[in-house]
């Protein structure tokens, strides 16, 4: 990958290539079966040494690795947590486009922004999946309708039923255990959450919001499905021990097959509040918060690599907010499952 990539159906009878690293994972698996099912090739990695037939062995502690599984590929999706974000760098020194669905600090970005500079070549977008990914577009699109706005109040779902693996383990424990006390409030949900005591998370992150939230009051929550769950982890914060949490209370995850992926109803809220007063939310509403991640994915993909084969992003490192629109998306969203509604009030 010397030189920028570029769609390879623009050869007919050719399908774009996109490489999946992590392809093993519980969300990797749905991300390669749903590229597959969407009319891409796809090429899977493994780090296993001795790879499955058919996956390319890539170790991301091995930079020297990457290159042979990213020639010529159109597009490349990490769903890895990776500190030193080896494809990333990869990917803005040499060129092409890279899809980060990790969620990982918000430090990340900017560090790939500070080290990129304007001699980068390709195209990085970080946390593009459901949320963060498609709740920053929403906010941005919030926030463009409400310049009075001083506050972005986002509101992520979750169940301990849900598809996951040991990255969404340590997830969650990063967000529960960033402070030794988080905010506590009362919101209205849809159904089948309704209204819930909610509990700030990640606060640090700061929702994973770019520069559009500059100067504002950024006010993340989190929402467990289990009302019992919930109570637990709210006397643990209420007694200033959240901070304390062990890693292994959130188990080692487990690996689901593509088929056996959970469809648990996810609702994500993001409101947009001037001086505590609510101005106008929207929601991101669908099932399976992994499932919904794979199909938005496809989404950003295919808005970002037009039939053209031309990058609609600049080369460098970005927040999803920075290289895409909820307006431009949000009708290919909606075919893919995921319902993003806006202007509530």
């Amino acid at each position: 990958m010397s030189k920028p990539m570029s769609i390879s159906n623009n050869v007919p009878g050719t399908r774009p290539l996109v490489l999946v690293i992590g392809a093993r994972g519980a969300l990797g698996a749905l991300v390669a079966d749903a590229f597959r099912r969407h009319g891409w090739a796809v090429r899977e990695s493994s780090r296993d040494p001795i790879p499955p037939p058919d996956f390319h062995y890539v170790d991301l502690t091995d930079p020297a690795t990457l290159a042979p599984a990213l020639d010529g590929v159109d597009l490349v999706i990490t769903t890895v947590p990776d500190p030193a974000l080896a494809a990333e760098r990869h990917v803005l020194k040499r060129g092409g486009v890279l899809l980060n669905l990790s969620a990982g600090p918000a430090t990340a970005l900017r560090s790939l922004r500070r080290e990129a500079g304007q001699a980068a070549k390709g195209t990085v977008v970080m946390n593009a999946g459901i949320a963060p990914g498609v709740t920053n577009l929403l906010a941005a699109q919030l926030l463009e309708d409400n310049p009075g706005a001083d506050e972005v109040e986002l509101v992520f779902t979750v169940t301990a039923k849900s598809s996951g693996g040991a990255a969404s383990a340590d997830f969650a424990h990063r967000g529960f255990t960033g402070r030794a006390h988080h905010r506590v409030k009362q919101v209205a949900l849809p159904e089948p959450f309704g209204s819930r005591r909610v509990m700030g998370f990640a606060e640090p992150d700061g929702g994973w919001l770019g520069p559009m939230a500059d100067g504002l009051t950024v006010s993340p929550y989190i929402c467990l499905a289990e009302r019992s769950l919930g109570a637990m982890m709210r006397m643990l914060n209420a007694g200033r021990l959240i901070s304390k949490l062990p890693r292994s209370a959130l188990g080692s995850g487990r690996r689901t097959a593509v088929e056996e992926a959970s469809r648990e109803p996810v609702a994500h809220s993001v409101a947009v509040l001037r001086e505590g007063v609510p101005l106008d939310y929207g929601l991101v509403v669908g099932q399976g918060d992994f499932r919904m991640a794979a199909s938005s994915s496809i989404v950003f993909a295919e808005a970002l690599l037009g039939r053209d084969g031309r990058v609609s992003a600049q080369p460098g490192a970005w927040y999803p907010e920075e290289a895409l629109s909820i307006n431009r998306v949000e009708a290919s969203l909606r075919r893919a499952g995921i319902d993003v509604t806006k202007h509530l009030r």
